[in-house]
């Protein structure tokens, strides 16, 4: 797959909003149903959920599946009002337990990569031995359908584009 840069992916939202004959609203508060209706025009089916959160906290969040070229990602969405920022994640991109010999040499490759990345980062669950591959988006100024559609876009694209490279990596540090 041809890696096009984020910033040409932008031109080009931007130029296709401009050009649009009924340009969108940027819709301001952001909300988690706001959202849920541009991933519905993007053509993608979407759940919102109730979870509890780690100090007990309740939480709604937007759980969808997405299929990529090299897989089909889950897709969680997360909208933290009080800061203006929506957190969009792939659960269970990888699955690195503690116990499997190649998880330290796997993240230790992975921090390497994290560093190298200006869109998108890897966090790993130690208890769980998930990976994500997430990224926040500031939304305090509000946010577009077509907007939230190229950013939507950009991390499926970058994070399917880097999966067959990452299970490369953890197949040879397995055998290794």
């Amino acid at each position: 797959m041809k890696r096009i840069p984020i910033i040409a992916i932008l031109l080009a939202t931007v130029s296709i909003a401009l050009a649009s004959k009924s340009p969108r609203r940027i819709v301001y508060p952001v909300t988690l149903d706001a959202v849920g209706d541009f991933i519905e025009d993007l053509g993608f089916t979407h759940d919102i959920v109730t979870t509890t959160g780690a100090t007990g906290e309740i939480v709604r969040r937007i759980a969808m599946d997405i299929r990529g070229e090299n897989g089909t990602y889950s897709v969680g969405v997360e909208l933290f009002g009080d800061i203006d920022v929506l957190y969009i994640y792939i659960e269970n991109y990888l699955d690195l337990p503690l116990e499997n010999p190649a998880t330290v040499p796997m993240l230790t490759y992975l921090m390497n990569q994290n560093w190298r990345m200006t869109f998108g980062r890897l966090e790993w669950n130690m208890s769980s031995g998930e990976l994500r591959f997430s990224h926040t988006l500031p939304v305090d100024d509000g946010i577009s359908a077509e907007v939230f559609g190229a950013y939507l876009k950009s991390i499926i694209d970058i994070a399917d584009e880097k999966f067959p490279e990452y299970l490369i990596t953890l197949e040879n540090l397995i055998d290794f």
